[in-house]
């Protein structure tokens, strides 16, 4: 599926849930392409094709140079039948989405909204100039995420919205209380966000308590619970580049060591749970990339051989390296509240494991397996389901920095000493002092991250992104 086809996912299960929720009623229009297009920060195609979908499925009605009008029509009995099955089935992930969400998205918050000030002030000429926020409550957030210019955080974003309903509420609730005119301080995004939380947080109890009183009602009782699942959107077919992802792992912990074959195309396949043509698309990408060779009647030889530099012209490999440097930004953003957390709920056997995973990484030199490590673990032993999730895709995506900083570019290490880093993590460890970890693990991410964007620059996020000042120094460099 292309990637606008994935965006526009988001805008038809938008209305299609509002419509079926009956906070769009028979007859009503919706807004108009440009004011979507506006709302969610998406192109005119996208929402186009959207509102196609749902005119299909018999939701809307599109005349001529007139805004879509709702044709779809259901009784107050089917709207609570729909409310009901939609949240009951999605009960638990919402409650983990719901308060365990704000280990990703506060740190996110507190450096975006420094960003956007910092952008008004640039714009503006001056602190004090009055900002007005649009009515909707929403485009607080899409504001402040959208100064990182990282598609795949407000993708992420987007998709936890989607899952938890966050629209749920009546289209044109609230407006007095956002539509405001104040300085853009702190103090006043943090109050809008409080109310706004909040204010969500109440509609998110007063349904839980509908769904309760009317759970069996529906028949609900032994339902499968749908969980919070995390789509990275990209131009291309994503299967291949996730096999990949994996096997360029595996490479680096020496299950398939230099010099050795890969299993044959069906016992990779049966091994992956993926088809013979994923197994050979997969192989044509790690080819090219030098990880492997190829020999017809042989099989495929792991080589880790370097590539001619031009490959960085094919479009997949510049939209991978996009990815990793996202992947990259989200997770120096989001490392130490979460591994903080990970660490203090993990059992004391699991840490142990991660001590002695985290010695056998003295016999490597590639800064990539360090993050892995850490990824595994949070991805693997995090309490929240929605943050494993998160973080087991983060780990796909990091892995392809491998490739660019070791194969591309004349196998050179982008952290030179690892020694010291592993010394320090094993002494907190040691000492059980999840804070100092969570600190080490954040000054390594960034460290990694800032040198990415020094070495491809055209990728290079705005300034203030991360830890850096206004003149591109940046801290442990």
């Amino acid at each position: 599926m292309e990637k606008n086809n994935e965006l526009n996912e988001l805008i038809y299960e938008y209305y299609k849930s509002r419509i079926l929720f009956g906070i769009y009623k028979y007859g009503e229009r919706l807004k108009s392409i440009p004011q979507i297009c506006t709302s969610f920060k998406l192109a005119r195609n996208t929402v186009q094709i959207a509102l196609n979908r749902l005119e299909k499925d018999g939701y809307i009605k599109t005349e001529k140079r007139k805004v879509a009008r709702v044709v779809y029509q259901g009784t107050e009995e089917l709207f609570r039948e729909n409310v009901v099955k939609y949240f009951a089935l999605r009960r638990e992930g919402i409650l983990d989405v719901q308060f365990n969400g704000s280990l990703i998205f506060s740190s996110i918050w507190e450096k975006g909204l420094q960003n956007l000030r910092l952008e008004l002030q640039n714009k503006t000429g001056g602190a004090n100039t009055a900002w007005k926020t649009i009515s909707e409550p929403i485009r607080l957030y899409v504001d402040v995420l959208d100064t990182f210019h990282n598609e795949l955080l407000l993708g992420l974003f987007w998709q936890n919205m989607r899952y938890i309903s966050y629209f749920y509420p009546p289209k044109n609730d609230r407006k007095a209380n956002y539509a405001v005119e104040d300085l853009l301080s702190v103090e006043t995004a943090n109050r809008l966000k409080q109310e706004t939380d909040a204010y969500y947080l109440n509609i998110y109890l007063d349904i839980t308590g509908f769904i309760e009183t009317n759970y069996e009602k529906y028949h609900l009782d032994h339902e499968v619970q749908i969980p919070f699942t995390w789509t990275i959107y990209r131009q291309r077919p994503q299967m291949r580049y996730t096999l990949a992802s994996t096997i360029i792992r595996e490479v680096l912990w020496d299950v398939y060591p230099v010099g050795s074959y890969l299993p044959s195309l069906p016992k990779m396949a049966e091994r992956y749970q993926v088809s013979l043509i994923t197994v050979r698309r997969t192989l044509e990408v790690l080819n090219s990339l030098g990880i492997t060779k190829t020999y017809m009647g042989v099989g495929t030889k792991v080589s880790l051989e370097a590539v001619d530099i031009d490959i960085m012209n094919r479009p997949e490999i510049r939209e991978n390296l996009r990815l990793h440097g996202e992947a990259m930004q989200i997770l120096a953003l989001t490392v130490r509240s979460v591994t903080h957390y990970t660490l203090e709920s993990a059992k004391r056997e699991r840490k142990k494991e991660l001590l002695q995973t985290i010695r056998r990484l003295r016999d490597k030199s590639n800064s990539i397996l360090c993050i892995d490590v850490l990824l595994n673990f949070i991805s693997s032993e995090c309490p929240s389901a929605s943050i494993r999730e998160i973080y087991g895709k983060l780990r796909e995506l990091i892995a392809w920095g491998y490739i660019f900083s070791t194969v591309i570019m004349e196998a050179g290490q982008m952290v030179s000493n690892l020694n010291d880093f592993i010394c320090q993590l094993e002494n907190a460890l040691q000492t059980d002092d999840s804070e100092v970890s969570a600190g080490l693990w954040q000054s390594f991410v960034e460290k990694r991250l800032n040198l990415f964007y020094k070495k491809f620059p055209m990728w290079n996020a705005p300034q203030d992104t991360i830890a850096g000042d206004k003149t591109g120094n940046y801290p442990n460099e």
